[in-house]
Formats: structure tokens, C-alpha cells, sequence
């Protein structure tokens, strides 16, 4: 008796190949991402922390020339938290268009897998019909043999 062969399994392997692959790309991203949000996170907290020092300092009294360093640091640090939020946007849209990608990926492998177990089921009723219809003939065979034989 043959074993099912799913003619289409090449291309199902392929495609578990590249959801794999995607996954990993996936997981890269996300790492990437979350890196990037927690540098975003402590240029903000060192902003926070300067400008309640800052605050602290005009209690007292502050000179010029250290009011004009930290207001070079802090456009500083706003340039680089704009830069920041700017390559998180962009990193998001990455990471969105590679979801997109394993969401077509997954739908097709798993449209490929139901179309391999109809095909393997459709398989196993015929084989079901062509054992039966054997039985159904060696039945006959018999009754026909103990026919002639009473004839006889």
C-alpha cells in the first residue's frame, strides 16, 4: 500500500523556512527597538534630573557661564531626544512591516498545511473505498465459488 506524498510539501518547507527566518529578523528588530526606547528613556531622565538640578542651583545662585552649559546640554539633549524619537518611529514602522510579512507568511503555510490534510484525508477515504471494494470482490468470489460448488 502507498504512503500519502503531499505533492506540494517542497513549497510548504520553504515557506517554514521563511517564517523562521522572519521570526528571527522579528526578534532582532524588537531587541533593537527596546535598546532604543531605553536610551530614549534615560537621555529623558538625565534631562529631568539637570533641570531639577538646574532648579536647585537658581535657589542659591547660579553664574552665567554654568546657566549657558546647561543650556547647551539641554538643547543638547533634546536634539538628541527628537533624534531619538525620530529613529523610534522609524524602527516601529520596520518592525510593523516585518509583521505584516509573518502574518502573509503564516496564512499561507497554514492554508498550505489544511490543503495537505484534506489531500491527506481525501487519501485515506479512497484507500478505505479501495479496501472495501476488495473485500466486496473476495466476498463475491466466495459466494460464487460456493454456488458452483453446490451445483456441482
Amino acid at each position: 500500500m502507498q504512503k500519502f506524498r503531499f505533492k506540494l510539501q517542497p513549497l510548504l518547507n520553504k515557506e517554514l523556512i521563511y517564517e523562521n527566518e522572519c521570526i528571527g529578523r522579528l526578534r532582532i528588530f524588537q531587541d533593537k527597538l527596546l535598546k532604543e526606547e531605553d536610551k530614549l528613556r534615560d537621555l529623558k531622565n538625565r534631562k529631568i534630573i539637570c533641570q531639577n538640578d538646574l532648579r536647585s542651583k537658581k535657589l542659591h545662585d547660579i553664574a552665567s557661564v554654568e546657566l549657558r552649559t546647561y543650556e547647551e546640554y539641554f538643547l543638547k539633549l533634546g536634539s538628541d531626544i527628537n533624534s531619538g524619537n525620530i529613529k523610534l518611529q522609524d524602527m516601529t514602522k520596520e518592525l510593523r512591516i516585518v509583521q505584516e510579512e509573518l502574518a502573509k507568511i503564516v496564512k499561507k503555510r497554514k492554508a498550505l498545511e489544511k490543503l495537505r490534510d484534506r489531500w491527506e484525508e481525501e487519501y485515506k477515504d479512497y484507500l478505505v473505498l479501495l479496501s472495501n471494494k476488495e473485500m466486496d470482490d473476495i466476498a463475491m468470489t466466495k459466494f460464487a465459488n460456493k454456488l458452483v460448488a453446490k451445483n456441482d
